[in-house]
């Protein structure tokens, strides 16, 4: 390919020396003639002086090589800012503003550029573009969340939370543990009512059969199968642990509770919540208490 374009250069300027053959002394006389090269010298100078001037504006008006420090500003209150700005070269300009719960009002949230993220250094008489906190706060609506929920408490917890309310428990005397009714600031509120975000919601829900009183049992000295029956006959929760290690669950049915924590003589008046979670030492019936 490359041979093809020699040839073909070769053969046009032999093609116009063939044509110009008679006038072609001439032609190289005024090559090497003063006025010839008098034009040449001024047309290079000329050439010169026009990108030598221009690269040199170019430098000039784009501020070639200067920059300027970016300043971090993310947590700046916009009334500092003018202060912040004095004296850098620096312009800045508030596009945006959002609601932040980790800033207060006013405050820098976000900026462009940021020396942390992107550029930490610009052109003098660069605008950085902020983003300021809202004044005031973002409202959210409130779900429904009462009813016969399946652990209802835990999903109504989840669902508040994920719209930026804090979530604290209130139990009253039920066997249901779905939540009853949401109380703010002392006063009962309904799904679809408008909050400020952040705002504490007390979940009112059923206690269970949780919490109630009962007689703690003595189970010291019975069989781990019957311990375990009569605990939880009692909505008590037995923590069985066995010592030496039950080999399997046919060879547990031998051991016999030798300690019990806590025991009728520990607890006041030997009662106890249910649910209470009993832990028990199960060992063989030949082992040392």
């Amino acid at each position: 390919m490359k041979w093809l374009i020699v040839v073909g250069v070769l053969v046009f300027v032999g093609g116009l020396i063939f044509l110009f053959r008679k006038n072609l002394g001439a032609f190289l006389r005024f090559l090497v003639s003063k006025l010839f090269l008098i034009n040449l010298v001024l047309a290079i100078g000329v050439a010169f002086l026009v990108n030598y001037c221009s690269i040199k504006s170019l430098d000039d008006f784009t501020n070639h090589g200067v920059k300027v420090a970016v300043p971090y500003l993310i947590g700046t209150s916009a009334s500092e800012l003018d202060d912040k700005f004095n004296g850098t070269e620096l312009n800045y300009k508030i596009i945006d503003s959002t609601y932040s719960d980790e800033y207060p009002a006013g405050t820098v949230i976000k900026q462009d550029p940021d020396p942390i993220l992107n550029y930490d250094s610009v052109k003098p008489g660069r605008t950085i573009y902020l983003s300021i906190v809202k004044k005031g706060g973002e409202y959210k609506v409130l779900p429904d969340i009462t009813g016969n929920l399946v652990n209802s408490k835990s999903l109504a917890k989840m669902k508040l939370e994920s719209l930026g309310f804090k979530v604290v428990f209130e139990a009253i005397p039920d066997e249901k543990e779905n939540v009853k009714k949401m109380v703010y600031n002392g006063k009962e509120v309904f799904g679809g009512t408008k909050l400020l975000k952040g705002s504490t919601i007390t979940l009112v829900h059923g206690s269970g059969k949780q919490g109630l009183p009962v007689d703690l049992p003595n189970v010291k000295g019975l069989s781990a199968m019957e311990a375990n029956k009569i605990l939880t006959i009692a909505n008590l929760n037995p923590e069985i642990h066995y010592e030496p290690a039950a080999t399997n669950q046919s060879d547990s049915l031998n051991f016999v509770i030798i300690s019990q924590n806590p025991s009728p003589g520990s607890v006041p008046q030997g009662i106890v919540a249910s649910g209470t979670t009993i832990t028990l030492i199960a060992s063989t019936p030949n082992s040392p208490e």
